[in-house]
């Protein structure tokens, strides 16, 4: 399936998208550039660690709300259109913790409406979550806990270095909640770096974390995570990631996503030499 496919036809308006990866690595920004090139609208993010996707999904004029415990761009600084779009009101901020997504999930995976988490109590999260409430254990030992409510995406984008074509998708390295997504997300895309035979993933470690069973498209998308990394083929681009800092982002749109093929977007960001810089 093309990307254009599949962004078309399983990402609608208003749906709530997770994005995987974390922070500069293994995000899928190809999707991300595809859902700004067809003007998707209202869509709410929810992302463990966010960065540029986050950040440039939002200048688009896609989003409505994100939900993630972070969006940042890191040792660069912060991520301009995010902050702006906060403190302007222009967007809903979900104030989450590693834990509240981690447990959504879960909950979600286990189709019960809330998991429990003692770690909470204390904290100013429910004077910023009305949906996040304190609890007495209802089966008598008296312990309080927080109630953190389930998250039920309605589709899952996630980049992998290796996936087969009937949707296997393998992560190598740090999987983080990828996997929890993509197996509670009621659609889930997969782009990946290369696609493989079904019996190559069953010899890779950690074999098909993403099964067959949860995914609904994949996309061949070579370099579908720059300027983010995609272990073990190549790590982030600093210089492209400082140029989107440093750039109005009408004026990267029209350079970088506008009309522009994926081989066109690698082209305008150095080619063969940026991709000789990034190579692991």
């Amino acid at each position: 399936m093309s990307l254009e496919e599949a962004i078309s036809t399983h990402v609608q308006d208003g749906d709530l998208v997770g994005i995987g990866g974390l922070s500069f690595w293994r995000k899928p920004i190809s999707a991300c550039r595809e859902i700004v090139r067809e003007n998707k609208k209202k869509l709410s993010l929810c992302t463990f660690v966010g960065g540029i996707e986050v950040d440039m999904i939002i200048a688009g004029g896609c989003v409505s709300e994100v939900r993630s415990c972070f969006v940042g761009m890191e040792i660069f600084g912060m991520a301009p259109n995010f902050r702006k779009s906060v403190e302007s009101g222009s967007i809903r901020l979900s104030e989450e913790s590693e834990a509240t997504i981690a447990l959504g999930l879960r909950a979600s995976y286990l189709k019960v409406p809330f998991m429990p988490i003692k770690g909470l109590i204390g904290t100013d999260m429910p004077k910023v979550r009305n949906d996040i409430k304190q609890i007495e254990d209802p089966l008598g030992s008296g312990t309080q806990v927080m109630a953190v409510p389930r998250i039920d995406l309605d589709v899952a984008i996630i980049h992998v270095p290796y996936a087969d074509e009937f949707g296997n998708g393998n992560i190598a390295g740090a999987v983080w909640m990828d996997a929890d997504m993509g197996k509670t997300a009621k659609k889930t895309i997969i782009t990946c770096e290369k696609l493989v035979e079904t019996e190559d993933i069953r010899y890779l470690p950690g074999k098909a974390q993403l099964p067959i069973q949860t995914t609904t498209a994949v996309v061949k998308m070579p370099f579908g995570a720059h300027p983010t990394s995609c272990y073990p083929i190549y790590t982030y681009d600093p210089l492209h990631i400082q140029c989107y800092l440093k750039t109005e982002f009408e004026t990267y749109k029209k350079k970088f996503i506008t009309g522009k093929t994926d081989i066109q977007y690698l082209e305008e960001t150095g080619g063969v030499q940026t991709i000789f810089n990034i190579l692991l």
